[in-house]
């Protein structure tokens, strides 16, 4: 049983890391139920699909690192900061946010989000939707607010070309990743790591979530959305009446 539950956990994870659909959100309301993973393994779950992300876009990264002055990761570097900042802001005024107190109103409007027209001018990469694609993946730090959705839907409405706006999600997802293992690192217990739920969680994470973010970067579109947004208008409606 334990390793089916890190099977369960790790599975959840790395499919609703990259699916438009709020892992954070996801896991809160397994927790509701009794079975959420504790502090330390959420840490490695995390972990692992950010070697998902390493590995699937190994080739971007690696490019970046060689040239990181270059228009796309400088474009990353200026979308991390109101990321950070709104995120500190949540974390140390509105905590109890932060732990799923509006959970059913961020399912609710992440299916709005995605369903939010594209613009009809398209755009180059700039400072501006930069700074608005990171503020938007701020807001995301709720559960039930989708990182990838707020961030695609935001590429959408700034008018960043369709075929790149996957893609530029899950490379911003990169350093929110490793920032906010950083943050919770000092806050693990390392002593009571159970190996028959760790192992399996982490491996399950790793290939889910490799699995989802090819799905997603070979087939995600606007015209795909409607599946994702009526999942997370019933799972709103669900969760409404759950904690109601």
């Amino acid at each position: 049983m334990r390793i089916l539950k890190g099977l369960a956990l790790g599975s959840l994870q790395g499919l609703t890391e990259f699916l438009p659909v709020s892992s954070s959100g996801h896991l809160i309301l397994l927790e509701s139920f009794g079975m959420g993973p504790d502090l330390s393994l959420n840490l490695f779950l995390h972990v692992s699909t950010l070697l998902a992300v390493g590995i699937a876009l190994r080739k971007d990264i690696w490019g970046m690192i060689k040239k990181p002055f270059g228009k796309v990761p400088v474009w990353i570097i200026i979308a991390s900061v109101p990321t950070a900042i709104v995120a500190v802001l949540f974390k140390k005024f509105l905590p109890t946010l932060l732990e799923g107190a509006l959970l059913a109103p961020s399912f609710m409007l992440t299916a709005v989000l995605l369903l939010l027209p594209t613009a009809k001018k398209q755009r180059e990469l700039s400072w501006k939707n930069s700074l608005f694609v990171g503020f938007c993946q701020g807001l995301a730090v709720l559960p039930g607010i989708s990182r990838s959705g707020a961030t695609i839907t935001a590429m959408r409405l700034s008018g960043i070309e369709e075929k790149n706006q996957t893609k530029l999600s899950f490379l911003l997802s990169f350093p929110v990743i490793i920032g906010g293992a950083a943050v919770e690192i000092p806050s693990v217990n390392f002593d009571n790591f159970d190996l028959y739920v760790f192992i399996p969680a982490l491996l399950s994470a790793f290939l889910v979530g490799l699995v989802a973010l090819k799905v997603m970067l070979k087939a995600y579109s606007s015209r795909s959305a409607l599946p994702f947004s009526i999942y997370l208008f019933a799972l709103s409606v669900f969760t409404l009446v759950w904690h109601g």
